[in-house]
Order: structure tokens, then sequence, then C-alpha cells
């Protein structure tokens, strides 16, 4: 066990720390929690000494660390998949980037496999850090994200139009049967098609076999009427991999299971 010592310079400091709970701590939350318990300590002293005895751990994002409290009994990470995210946002709180495709399903609980690399959306202005320790994904989504755990995740409906023009960026098409179903059921027509308009036509095409495909026939059709006349072939998967033509959407279809 990595024991951890608390001098009494620290003590008034770490009890804070543990009343508050934070699960991020930036150098703006240090300076509040010493001017209040009267520290001659300056920021960089203080964290200095907090990671040397292990009651904050350094992370990727600057002037951000995580907090350890006595009940780890020792210098152990959570082990947080999104640790720097949550870094990242208690900087700058309104950065356009979201908890995003098959980590958004398993956020919103319809997936049984949690991915092995956590995986962010990112709106196309935006350039994401490097310190985020994810695969990052560009789309500019329309729908409001939702809060979930203190994070913004995408929505259902954002989800899998997302999954629809991005498919090579969607990890778990094997597992369709375990996660979308729930998902299109979870979103509400009028959603899909408010994140659906005015996406380009293989993005409709795929959309619409995919509702299709989950059994959303109400919404299948309403895509449908979007479609020109006689839409262009769209692949969905590898064009390398023996595929499944679709009449209705002129779909060859590599990535879903067999039902």
């Amino acid at each position: 066990m990595k024991t951890r010592a608390l001098p009494t310079s620290l003590a008034r400091v770490v009890e804070e720390l543990e009343l508050r709970q934070p699960t991020v701590v930036t150098r703006s939350l240090l300076r509040e929690i010493s001017a209040k318990a009267e520290l001659r300590l300056n920021d960089n002293s203080l964290a200095e000494r907090l990671v040397r005895h292990g009651w904050l751990l350094p992370l990727r994002q600057h002037d951000a660390w995580e907090f350890a409290p006595a009940a780890r009994a020792g210098r152990y990470s959570a082990g947080d998949p999104w640790i720097e995210l949550r870094a990242l946002l208690e900087h700058y709180p309104d950065a356009p980037v979201a908890v995003a495709l098959e980590s958004a399903v398993w956020e919103l609980g319809y997936s049984t496999h949690q991915p092995t690399q956590p995986v962010l959306g990112h709106r196309s202005d935006w350039r994401p850090s490097r310190t985020l320790g994810a695969r990052t994904v560009k789309y500019d989504w329309k729908l409001p994200t939702r809060l979930i755990n203190g994070l913004p995740v995408w929505s259902e409906s954002t989800t899998i139009v997302a999954a629809a023009e991005r498919p090579a960026a969607q990890g778990n098409w094997a597992n369709a049967d375990d996660w979308l179903l729930q998902t299109f059921r979870a979103a509400t027509p009028d959603q899909i098609i408010s994140e659906a308009e005015h996406r380009n036509v293989s993005t409709l095409a795929r959309l619409g076999y995919l509702a299709e495909w989950s059994g959303q026939d109400d919404i299948a059709d309403e895509i449908e009427a979007l479609l020109p006349a006689r839409p262009p072939v769209t692949f969905f998967g590898a064009r390398d991999r023996p595929a499944r033509w679709i009449s209705r959407w002129r779909v060859y279809d590599s990535n879903l299971p067999t039902r």
C-alpha cells in the first residue's frame, strides 16, 4: 500500500478537499482553499507538496490534478476514463466537445459493452486537445447534449444520425442488436428528423436503412420522403467485404449482423 503523510501545513487544505470531494482540482480551487486556510504557501509550492504526498495526482491538462481522497487508502487514481475531459471542462466549460458514438451509447445505458477507448465528438471549428486521451470524431450536432455524471453526452438522436453519417467511426456495429434497437426506441421521430435534416443523401439513405432494420418504420418512412426519387448507391461498411444489397435504400451493407 502506498501510504501518505499529511503534514500540518497541508491538513486544512486536505480537510477542505475531503469536504468538497472534487474529482478534479484546479489551480483556482487551490487558491481559494489556500486563502480560506490562510496559508502562506504559493500556488506552485502547495500543488507540488500535495502531489508529492499523494493527495493530488498529475494530469495531462495544465493546472489540473485528480484528487485522491483518504477513502482510497493510497495515491491511486479512480480510473475514470473521462478524467482528462473533466479537467478540460473545468478550464473551458463551453468547449464544443461531448461524449460520442459508442461511448454515448454506453453512458446512455443502451450497451452492455463498454468501449475500450473513450470516444469524444467535437465540432468542426474546434481542435481537440491532445491531453484528452480519447479517440475524437469531428461532427457538427444540432440537438442539445445531455448532462450525465457531470459530462455532456450526445442524445440518442444525435448518436444515431452521427453513426449514419460517420459509420466508420462507430466501433460496435457487430453488437448492433445490443445497442441500436434500444437507442432507436428511446429517440423520437421529431428529434431524429431535426438532427438529420440537410444532411447529405448518403447519410439519409443509411439512416433510413438503420431505422427500418431497427423496426422503426415510421421514422424510415419520414426519412425516405427526404430522399430523391432515385438516390445514388451508398456503401455502409468496407467496400472490400461481402455486402447485402438493400434495394429500398440503394445501400450495400457489410456492417450490420444478419437477422
